[in-house]
Formats: C-alpha cells, sequence, structure tokens
C-alpha cells in the first residue's frame, strides 16, 4: 500500500510544478489516469491515495467536486473547465466534429429559413410608430344588399361558398363620417382598395411603376417622416390642389440615383405632371407586405390618374380602406361598438324594407399593425407545411446525431468507468456529455444560421418566380435569433439524451479489466444497442413520410404539366399595353391597338398577332351573369348563372392556336355599332346549349343583351391548369371600347420570342414615347409562375426528403459499423465453426434490412395518416398513391442495403484467428 501513496506523493508533486494543469497534454493525462483507476479496481488504493490523487489532478471537469462552496464562481469555474475540456475533446476528433456540425447546421439552417420567412410575413409589424395603435375596419354579410351596396373595389375582399362576404372596402361617404365622429381615433386615414399601375414619364423615357392614393392624412395617421423633403398633407388631398407625389427610398435608389435635388422634380404620371414633394425612409414600402408601393398619389388626384369625382359621393360604391389610430386607453370593443353605430347610420338611408336583414353589413376590427397581409391567406399555410417538412429533417438529424454519440460514447466507455472509478460523479458525467453536446449545436446553430441567409434568398427566389411581383425585406431580428439559439439548445438535448444515460449504467469491474469490453454485453452496451435500432428505426420512418410527400407533390406537378391547355404555347410573347392611362379613348383607343398589331405583324419572324384583355393561365378572369333567350326571344331570368368572359382581337385563335369548331371568328370591319357578336367554348354549350344548334343563339352578359354566338372554339384552360375548363365567351374588342383599360397582345413568332422584345419596344416608342411595356414575357414563363407553388413544394419537399434519406443512411451504417466492431469475437467464432463469409453478409443484411422494414411500416402508417393535410394541395393523385408509397418505400431500402453493405462486407473479411484473439 505504501508504494502506492508514494507514487501519488511524487504526482503531487509534479502537478503542483504546473500552473495550468488543465492544459497538460491529454494523452499523458489518461494515461496517469488509467495507472491511477488500475490500482483502484484491484484494492492497491485506499481512500486516502484517491482523495490525494483528485487534490493532485487539481479538481480536473471530471472529478466529483469535494466541496460544499456553492458560489456563482465556483459553478463558472465548472462552466469554464467543462466548456475547454469539451473544446479540446472534439478538437481529438475532427472527422466526428465535421459530420455531426455539418448536419446539425444543415437540419437548424433549413428551419430558421422558413422561419425568417414566417416571421416576416405572419409576425413582423410595420415600421411605423406603435403599429400596435392601428386598426383596419372591415365589415361582412351573407350576399350584397344592391340598394346598399352597389361594387365593392378592393384586393383583400373575398366570397365563400356560402355566399359570405368578407371586405375592408367602404364607401367614401362612410369613411367621411368616421373621421368626422368618431371619438376613438386620434388620427384616420384612407387609401384605395387597389392598386394602381401607372405610366410613368421622366425626361423623355416611359416606364412603369406601383402606385398607391392615399389621403393627405395616411403618413401622418402611420407616422411616417420622410428623409427628403414632406410627406403628403390634408392640402394636397383637395379638388384643384397642385399635384403632388411622394416617392419611396427604393423607387428614388433606382429611377433617381439618389439625386438630393430630386425634389421639387417634375414627373408625367398618366399624362398629368406631378411634383415629387418627398421620399419615404427606406424601411417604408407601404402598408401591403410583401407589394411595396413606389409612389404615393393624393384620393383626389385629376380623374385620369384618381377615381374621378363621383367615386366620392357615391355611397353605393365601396372602394376605401381606412385605417385608424387607436388613443391611448380604448379598447377594442370601444372601437367596434363606436364604428359600428356610424356604419348602420350611414347606410341607414339605403337600407329598403325589401332589403335581407342577413344582406346588411355588420362592421368588425382587424389589427393593422402588421400591414394589409394578402400574402398571409397565399403563403401562411404552404409556408408551415414546409417548416413541418425542414423539422423533421431537424429531427432526423438529431437522431443522426444522437447514433454517432452512442458510437462515441462507447468507444469512450473505458475512459468513463476510469473516471467514475477514481471519484467522478455520474451527475458531474452526465453534465459533461451534456456541455460537449450543447458545444456541438452552439457550433451547428452558428453555421446554420449563416446557412439560413442563403436558404432565405433561395426561397425568396422562388416565391419571386410566381404571377405576381413580391418583395420581401427579410432581415434576422431578435425573434430569428432567438429561435435559432433556442432551437440549437434544444437539439442539443435532444441528441444528448440518450447517450448521457447511457452512459449512467456502467459496469465499472468488466470496464476497467482488458479485455472486459466484449463480456457479456452490460447494461450500458444493451442500452446503446437499443438505442441505436431505435434511432434508426425513427430516422427511416421520419424519411419515408418526407419521401411520400415529396412524391406526391412531384406527381402533382407533373400531372399538371401534362394537362391538355386547349392552346399551343411555344413561340408566344406576351406584353401589356394601357394607352388609355395617357388619354387615349373611344376610336382613338381602337384605332392604336389596330395600328399597333399591324406593325408588330409587320416584323420579320412574326407569324400572328392576337390581343386580349385576359391573357390565359394568368390567374385573373372576368365572371358575368349569362342568360339565355328562349324561343320567343325572352331571356330566362330564372338562371342564376354564368360564364367567364374575354375580350380579344380577331387574330387571337390563331395566334393561341386555338381551334374554331363551328361557325367563323370574329371580322376586322366588326364596330361597336354593328349588332353584338360572341364566340364561345365547348364548354359553354355543353353547360347552356346541349340539345340545340348554338349558332344564331343569343344571350345577356350582364345588362348587355342581344349577344349573338356565331362560333364555337375549341376549350382551353383559362385562369389556370388545375381547374376544368370553364364555360367561356370570347366578345370583339372592336365592339366594346368602353369596356378597356390595358390590353395584352399574343405575337406569335418563327423562333424564339424573347429576341424581338427589343423590336416592339422600338414600335410602340416610334408610335407613343410615353407609353411603356409591361408584364413582357413569354407564354411558357406564364404557366411556369402559375405552377410557382406547386413547384416550390416539389422542390423543397423532394431536397429534403433526399437529405433525409441520405442522412437516414449515414445513420445505418453508423449503427450496423458499431454492431459489426462489437460482434467481430463472434463472427470469428461462426466461421471458426465452419459458417461461411456469405453466410455473415447475408445476416448483418437480414439485419439491416429488418431495421428498415420496420420504421419504414411505421413511416407509411403515418404517411398516410398525415398526408390527408396535404390532400387539398395535391391534384390528379390521392393521398394514398401506391406509386408514390411504393417507390418512397423502395428507395430508403436501397438507400439502407446499401449503407448495410459496407460493415456487412467488412465482417465478412474477418480473420477468424484474429477474431477469435479478440480483446
Amino acid at each position: 500500500m505504501m508504494w502506492a501513496q508514494r507514487f501519488l506523493l511524487r504526482l503531487q508533486t509534479l502537478f503542483r510544478r504546473s500552473r495550468n494543469a488543465h492544459r497538460l497534454d491529454d494523452e499523458i493525462q489518461f494515461h496517469l489516469e488509467q495507472q491511477i483507476a488500475e490500482n483502484i479496481a484491484t484494492g492497491m488504493c485506499t481512500d486516502e491515495a484517491r482523495y490525494a490523487a483528485m487534490r493532485s489532478f487539481g479538481n480536473p471537469t471530471f472529478l466529483k467536486e469535494e466541496t460544499r462552496d456553492t458560489s456563482g464562481w465556483l459553478w463558472l469555474e465548472h462552466l469554464a473547465q467543462d466548456l475547454r475540456y469539451a473544446a479540446r475533446m472534439l478538437h481529438k476528433s475532427p472527422g466526428f466534429t465535421s459530420v455531426t456540425v455539418l448536419t446539425l447546421a444543415l437540419g437548424i439552417g433549413a428551419n430558421t429559413a422558413i422561419f425568417s420567412l414566417i416571421d416576416t410575413l405572419l409576425f413582423k409589424a410595420l415600421p411605423v410608430e406603435n403599429a400596435q395603435q392601428l386598426v383596419l375596419p372591415n365589415w361582412t354579410s351573407h350576399g350584397l344588399a344592391e340598394s346598399v351596396v352597389n361594387s365593392v373595389s378592393c384586393d383583400c375582399s373575398e366570397q365563400d361558398d356560402s355566399g359570405r362576404i368578407a371586405s375592408s372596402a367602404f364607401s367614401y361617404p362612410i369613411y367621411s363620417q368616421i373621421s368626422e365622429r368618431s371619438h376613438v381615433f386620434s388620427s384616420v386615414a384612407a387609401m384605395a382598395g387597389n392598386e394602381s399601375r401607372l405610366n410613368i414619364g421622366y425626361k423623355g423615357q416611359a416606364s412603369r411603376a406601383d402606385g398607391e392614393l392615399v389621403s393627405g392624412s395616411f403618413f401622418s395617421t402611420l407616422g411616417v417622416r420622410p428623409v427628403l423633403g414632406r410627406v403628403l398633407a390634408a392640402y394636397d388631398d383637395r379638388i384643384g390642389a397642385s399635384p403632388a407625389a411622394v416617392i419611396s427610398y427604393g423607387y428614388w435608389e433606382k429611377r433617381f440615383g439618389r439625386n438630393l435635388g430630386v425634389v421639387g422634380q417634375t414627373i408625367i404620371i398618366d399624362s398629368i405632371p406631378f411634383t415629387i414633394v418627398g421620399v419615404s425612409p427606406p424601411e417604408f414600402y407601404g402598408v401591403r407586405t410583401g407589394r411595396p408601393v413606389e409612389i404615393w398619389l393624393p384620393l383626389r388626384a385629376p380623374a385620369q390618374v384618381g377615381p374621378g369625382e363621383g367615386a366620392f359621393e357615391s355611397r353605393l360604391n365601396w372602394w376605401v380602406l381606412v385605417i385608424g389610430r387607436m388613443k391611448p386607453g380604448m379598447t377594442e370593443l370601444q372601437t367596434r361598438t363606436e364604428l359600428e353605430g356610424i356604419l348602420q347610420q350611414s347606410i341607414a338611408s339605403d337600407v329598403k324594407q325589401t332589403t335581407k336583414p342577413e344582406t346588411i353589413p355588420h362592421l368588425g376590427l382587424a389589427s393593422a399593425s402588421k400591414g394589409l397581409n394578402e400574402l398571409r391567406r397565399d403563403f401562411s399555410r404552404p409556408l408551415f407545411v414546409l417548416m413541418t417538412v425542414v423539422g423533421l429533417v431537424l429531427l432526423i438529424a438529431c437522431a443522426n446525431v444522437a447514433n454517432l454519440m452512442l458510437v462515441r460514447a462507447d468507444t469512450r466507455r473505458r475512459e468513463i468507468a476510469v473516471r467514475l472509478a477514481i471519484g467522478a460523479g455520474r451527475g458531474r458525467l452526465v453534465r459533461q456529455l451534456f456541455t460537449e453536446s450543447l458545444l456541438l449545436a452552439a457550433l451547428g446553430g452558428a453555421i446554420g444560421l449563416l446557412m439560413a441567409f442563403s436558404g432565405v434568398n433561395l426561397l425568396l427566389g422562388f416565391i419571386a418566380s410566381g404571377p405576381e411581383s413580391i418583395t420581401l425585406s427579410v432581415t434576422p431580428d431578435v425573434r430569428v435569433l432567438g429561435f435559432t439559439i433556442a432551437l440549437s439548445l434544444l437539439t442539443g438535448i435532444v441528441f444528448s439524451l440518450s447517450p448521457a444515460l447511457g452512459s449512467m449504467r456502467v459496469d465499472l469491474t468488466p470496464a476497467l479489466k482488458e479485455g472486459g469490453r466484449d463480456q457479456a454485453m452490460g447494461a450500458a452496451n444493451r442500452h446503446s444497442w437499443f438505442s441505436g435500432k431505435s434511432l434508426v428505426i425513427t430516422q427511416v420512418s421520419l424519411s419515408i413520410v418526407l419521401l411520400v410527400g415529396a412524391g406526391l407533390f412531384v406527381r402533382t406537378l407533373a400531372k399538371i404539366k401534362n394537362v391538355s391547355l386547349g392552346f399551343n404555347p411555344q413561340n408566344i410573347l406576351l406584353f401589356g399595353i394601357d394607352p388609355a392611362q395617357d388619354g387615349y379613348k373611344d376610336q382613338r383607343l381602337l384605332d392604336f391597338y389596330q395600328d399597333l398589331s399591324r406593325r408588330i405583324g409587320a416584323l420579320p419572324g412574326v407569324r400572328s398577332v392576337g390581343l386580349s384583355v385576359l391573357t390565359l393561365v394568368s390567374g385573373g378572369n372576368s365572371f358575368l351573369r349569362t342568360r339565355l333567350e328562349d324561343q320567343g326571344g325572352h331571356l330566362n331570368n330564372s338562371e342564376r348563372t354564368g360564364a367567364n368572359y374575354n375580350w380579344v382581337g380577331p387574330g387571337f385563335f390563331k395566334a393561341m392556336g386555338i381551334p374554331l369548331v363551328l361557325g367563323r371568328i370574329f371580322s376586322e370591319t366588326e364596330t361597336s355599332v354593328q349588332p353584338k357578336v360572341a364566340l364561345v367554348n365547348e364548354a359553354f354549350v355543353r353547360r347552356f346549349l346541349a340539345n340545340r344548334n348554338p349558332i344564331g343563339q343569343r344571350f345577356a352578359a350582364g345588362d348587355r343583351e342581344g349577344i349573338e354566338i356565331v362560333g364555337i372554339v375549341g376549350n382551353a384552360k383559362y385562369a389556370d391548369l388545375t381547374q376544368e375548363v370553364p364555360p367561356t365567351v370570347y366578345l370583339s374588342y372592336l365592339q366594346f371600347p368602353g369596356d378597356l383599360n390595358p390590353m395584352h397582345f399574343e405575337v406569335r413568332t418563327v423562333g424564339d420570342p424573347t429576341e424581338i422584345v427589343a423590336e416592339v419596344r422600338r414600335v410602340v416608342r416610334d408610335i407613343d414615347t410615353r407609353l411603356a411595356l409591361y408584364d413582357v414575357k413569354t407564354q411558357t414563363e406564364q404557366i411556369n409562375q402559375a405552377l410557382f407553388q406547386e413547384r416550390l413544394f416539389a422542390r423543397l419537399t423532394s431536397f429534403f426528403g433526399v437529405l433525409a434519406a441520405l442522412l437516414a443512411s449515414v445513420g445505418i451504417y453508423g449503427v450496423m459499423a458499431f454492431i459489426v466492431s462489437r460482434r467481430a469475437h463472434e463472427f470469428g467464432v461462426r466461421m471458426a465453426l465452419g459458417g461461411s463469409r456469405g453466410g455473415i453478409m447475408a445476416m448483418i443484411l437480414r439485419e439491416t434490412l429488418g431495421l428498415v422494414g420496420i420504421g419504414v411500416g411505421l413511416g407509411i402508417a403515418v404517411a398516410l395518416a398525415a398526408s390527408a393535410l396535404i390532400s387539398t394541395s395535391l391534384y390528379a393523385v390521392k393521398p394514398y398513391d401506391p406509386v408514390t408509397i411504393a417507390g418512397s418505400a423502395l428507395v430508403i431500402m436501397a438507400a439502407a442495403a446499401f449503407a448495410g453493405y459496407i460493415p456487412a462486407r467488412r465482417a465478412m473479411r474477418v480473420d477468424p484467428m484474429v477474431a477469435l484473439r479478440y480483446e
């Protein structure tokens, strides 16, 4: 006994000479620990010697602290020791550290990127003063009371299948009443319900810009101050005021190069000169999330730009959005009660005895602190689906890292036993393992946050490729950083839980003896074995769920792409133009369109030119009530149905490749004074004229009667690709000049249609330099834009599904490699007794595929239950599609077979003589 104590005293002297005992080489320190542990394990060391050893090592992190000091400084010292030791241990295993950190970075980065978009769309407040005080009045009714509301013009109005209407638009007289009589608002502002696309002329160059009509109190109500000049005021929003405009910071940069002298300059908007009076701050793009405004104009702008004086007097035209700032101390109930009274008093004179009570609008109230977020309706569900997908990927990544930690914990089992033998507490060991895991998670979170920026830009690119121009400013804030930190900590706890619990089950005596690692697999080994297999099953199950979801979305996209369009989308250039904003009207407007059509048709490489108010597969539609005449020439007023309408030119059908089935197409000589004619599609004939000869039949479209059908054309997709072709009526634009605002051209070319864009622009400039083209794209680009949500789902879910399968394969490989290494002695015995190498490989592969089979079965069950949640996003594919499920199972089984083949091949090559001597 005395020699052991003398040995410990020499060690104590050695370590006292070192100023930083914790910096000793880990290999030397571990060797010394082994020597002490062996003495302890064989009973050759007294308790006094053990305590002397603890003091000699300067209380390293793996030893139990024999002190009752619970001060915060001691806790911080222990934490610092744990972090230093964890960093050294991770530095010694660069391969393990790199794989683990990269795996976590992928999972955390994907989740952070999706959350950043969700935060911007759903949670981020407007960059204005006290945004929480802003409210947006709205109303609901079941159907329209025609004597009260004649028309609703607002992008944020909707109607469900039950006839319930919800809108935020009010008449201007109602806004005036709220502004004058309300006691709950400190200020009230108004804006037009629809955005405006403006023709802008500056220094002889024509362009287009997104504009918004607002009241003079708009900026003051929001609390927005300009960076240059001033904002619009009440005196700008009155009849006869000098036309004034405020431009956005982004438009100032893009169009004026941040010229400090921009205030006071004149721009031509729809042929009217406006004076720029100010520039908005860089963070303010308006109150419509994702749809930035470039120019703000007064509501009472000249009639050519604004809504016209009649809109301000009409009580039946509801087109104004109202934004109010609540006074401090006012509650939502008080505000809603007062505004409901003002609304009912304002419409009381228009309510008739015959008005149905359920059609009378009743007021509601919504928070405007986050702006008018129409994108919330379009993107909230897809983003939450993607958030679920990346959450599953993170779980798979955690399971994969947990597998790696289990394997690493097994290789460190002797080290852990040594630490326990010389006095380390199990709680302290668990804390050390947690510290290593949290350090890995912190590194993964930091790299994941950097990866999230690239991921956000990728997602924004996908969203911007949609049919509408969407601009979002996604920047990290406290919520995003907090989410990343919380996610990193959570993942650190999740993937360290199993290895930490396993460390509590170490059997000291077998673990400390040479050759004891393989003896009768103890509780810790059994725990690692069972946990590893459980994690593999979990990974495979989650991977199957993601692969099935990805397969459903990919098959949906493929089905939609193979839909029969009813027209030929190849080699067609689309563009829009709006000469009416620059003063063209009536016959002059018609002459312009005809002249432009002839000039473009004469360009080299152009085969045909068409015109239409609506382009096909653009997402827009025009729906009118349709009533057929009976044999006596009387309209059938009992029919409460309608059709989709489009105003087109004679060359439209040839340019689009829509076949004429019966009758004739429009003529260039048809005018507004001649009898009105129409072409209808085959769906219209089946719906309304199944047993009658359609040619010569007459009908009414809205309030226009006596329209005669002169031709039948083939069915062509109208608003989008996922709906059945609706009954469609084509009217000649030459006969309805009053219905023409902007028009779209369809130019079919011999080759690439984008090659003639410059020539088309030159032709337009030759006619009128004030006019600018917009929505310039090919028909195939427009179709791709219409499918952007399906492409977004298909691409991202496919990427994450493949990533999940790859992570699952790595996890399977890690677990099977661990099992093979643990059973090397067994394989040697089997081969020594006559077992074949092929049999060993088959046994390992059977075990691998057995685990995967269990995971596949569980995954399919979960996928069948979860796929119902995405059924509304599928097209022509059932949520339980057998082809998708079978394909997903085959993919994961093939990946698992490959992952299990490498350890199985290693087991097959075990030398029996070497294996029999193993440990």
